[in-house]
């Protein structure tokens, strides 16, 4: 345990500030983001049994997105990384011959809210994704569905600019 009573008051500041995650709420959709040393961790949840989305942009756009997508049956979680190639027109990256960042995906429903939790890596390693470095503003599509397959439109999608 730390004690906090020897510790000089600007080390106490970082050690907090680490520690802090950030949230914002879309309509009934709430997203939340932490960073850590390599991989940022996102929990989103929303008011219907369907799938949930997030997605990153560089601009206020669902093509050129990396579209993160996943969805709750019972206790199987479903997830996967496309990117947004044409409207209406998401593709799975690995049939873009790229990889999957999609790192320890879980999920659940509860009383009509489904909830999920995902990491990634900060560091993009193809034009398919994002760096989603600590302080970088960018573009979070937070999207829903009534319904656990991908190919299912959304009931809601807004596009929100954020730093992370």
């Amino acid at each position: 345990m730390v004690n906090l009573n020897i510790i000089p008051f600007p080390f106490f500041i970082f050690l907090v500030s680490n520690c802090y995650a950030q949230e914002i709420q879309v309509e009934r959709m709430k997203v939340s983001w932490q960073h850590h040393d390599e991989v940022v961790s996102f929990t989103a949840s929303a008011p219907d049994d369907g799938w949930v989305a997030l997605g990153f942009n560089s601009k206020d756009d669902i093509v050129g997105s990396n579209l993160i997508m996943v969805g709750v049956t019972g206790s199987k979680v479903t997830a996967e990384d496309f990117y947004v190639v044409s409207a209406g027109n998401p593709q799975p990256v690995k049939s873009l011959n790229s990889e999957s960042q999609i790192i320890n995906s879980s999920g659940s429903e509860e009383n009509g809210i489904t909830t999920v939790t995902f990491s990634i890596p900060i560091k993009a390693f193809d034009d398919y994704h994002f760096d989603l470095t600590k302080g970088r503003k960018l573009w979070l599509i937070c999207a829903y569905s009534m319904e656990d397959e991908f190919d299912h439109h959304s009931r809601m999608r807004k596009h929100v600019e954020i730093t992370l």
